[in-house]
């Protein structure tokens, strides 16, 4: 069974693609939001983004054919994959190129659904969901223009060593209308959907949980009273009892197994649990 998480990717992944304007932005967001390499650039004049999200990087060649920058560059002969398959996947492009692609568009959607691809994440623990972006300080401003338009509210913090700030959403609400601007709608939809089931089964389970409790303590108490019962009738305190407290004790013997209330329903006339608990208050306090 795939996993939101999962179908979410996919989802990021087959987005349509045949739109030049509306690619060029997703690249320019792709491309700000992948990590530079660290050390020497591998040529004079070269920059370097690294990655080790595969279908990010298939994204980038398929963005790349139908954006501004197809014609200056064939970005599939710049990706280079690690020999032995390990690691992360490098991305070169010219200095004044990648000056060009980053600085493009900015603050709309498109352009944010690049810069989540590039570096977003999505987690679904057992309760809950939270989306997280981890972007450089300019960037995390032209985000937060956005956000606010938006009605998103997200905590930013400080995301150590690398010096760059995270942003954080747990709200379902949030989520959603983000995922929606993006262009994800029907992810946003499931995630409700699956939201109302994990209510619902939380609630079940607490109710299920509550009830075996329940039933543990009533069968404990029960225990505890016919004991209790025993002894009055071996020590001889049985017969100097008012007649309530003999009923009592004669139909806990007769029902190892029954509630305070079900015992209440049995005594003439009924009485409440609460009265039945009381009388059991009594006979207990004749033992201290």
């Amino acid at each position: 069974m795939r996993t939101v998480v999962a179908e979410l990717w996919d989802e990021w992944a087959d987005y349509p693609s045949d739109v030049p304007e509306k690619c060029s932005q997703e690249t320019a967001g792709l491309v700000l939001g992948l990590p530079l390499a660290t050390g020497k650039p591998i040529a004079p004049g070269t920059v370097s983004l690294v990655s080790s999200r595969l279908p990010v990087l298939r994204r980038l060649i398929k963005l790349w054919k139908s954006s501004k920058w197809e014609g200056q560059l064939g970005i599939a002969s710049n990706i280079r994959i690690p020999e032995d398959m390990k690691g992360r996947v490098r991305v070169d492009l010219p200095l004044d190129l990648y000056n060009k692609v980053a600085s493009y568009g900015r603050e709309n959607w498109d352009w944010a659904r690049g810069l989540w691809g590039a570096c977003g994440a999505f987690y679904a623990p057992r309760s809950g969901y939270y989306m997280v972006l981890r972007m450089t300080e300019s960037v995390s401003v032209k985000m937060s223009s956005m956000l606010r338009r938006s009605g998103v509210k997200g905590a930013w913090r400080a995301a150590k060593p690398s010096g760059k700030r995270e942003l954080i959403l747990r709200g379902l609400q949030d989520i959603v209308t983000l995922l929606s601007k993006m262009g994800f709608p029907d992810i946003g939809a499931q995630l409700e959907s699956d939201s109302v089931l994990r209510s619902v089964k939380s609630q079940a389970n607490r109710e299920r949980n509550c009830d075996t409790a329940n039933i543990r303590k009533s069968l404990y108490a029960a225990e505890k009273q016919t004991n209790l019962a025993r002894r009055l009738f071996e020590n001889g305190i049985f017969q100097t009892l008012p007649e309530p407290l003999r009923e009592l004790v004669e139909l806990r013997l007769e029902n190892p197994d029954a509630s305070l209330t079900e015992l209440g329903k049995l005594l003439c006339p009924p009485v409440t649990k609460s009265t039945v608990k009381y009388r059991w208050g009594r006979l207990e306090a004749l033992e201290s």
